[in-house]
């Protein structure tokens, strides 16, 4: 990987560690550990999108002109993380399907009075005054 500061390399071999750390975390159910990586994930790709020598390097049309090793580093890097997106998209769709249910079981409510009971349509409970 060819560019003129070694740091950029680092950071993006690093996010594919991390990566395939998120992988494991997925398949394993590890909360704490998708969790860790996500946010490691994330200063991954701050770093990488701030980084000037690759804003330097952007072609006209959108595109970057990078060496070939960059290239299929940051290709393998979409793919991985297209593999943890397709884990992670049927836990996506079945927690939102728990939610509607639990929702539809409030009969549409999601809202609570401040006695800590769900609310009738329309109208909110208010907690009887405390006398001093």
């Amino acid at each position: 990987m060819a560019l003129h500061d070694p740091e950029a390399a680092k950071n993006l071999l690093a996010l594919l560690d991390c990566l395939e750390a998120e992988y494991r975390a997925l398949l394993a159910q590890d909360l704490a550990q998708i969790e860790s990586t996500l946010a490691r994930k994330e200063q991954l790709l701050e770093r990488l999108a701030s980084h000037p020598d690759l804003a330097s390097r952007q072609k006209p049309g959108g595109g970057m002109a990078l060496a070939p090793a960059w290239t299929r580093a940051l290709s393998r890097a979409r793919e991985l993380n297209r593999r943890n997106a397709i884990v992670l998209g049927p836990r996506m769709l079945a927690n939102g399907a728990r939610l509607r249910c639990l929702h539809s079981a409030l009969g549409g409510l999601g809202l609570y009075g401040a006695d800590g009971l769900a609310a009738s349509a329309g109208h909110l409970a208010v907690a009887p005054g405390r006398s001093a």
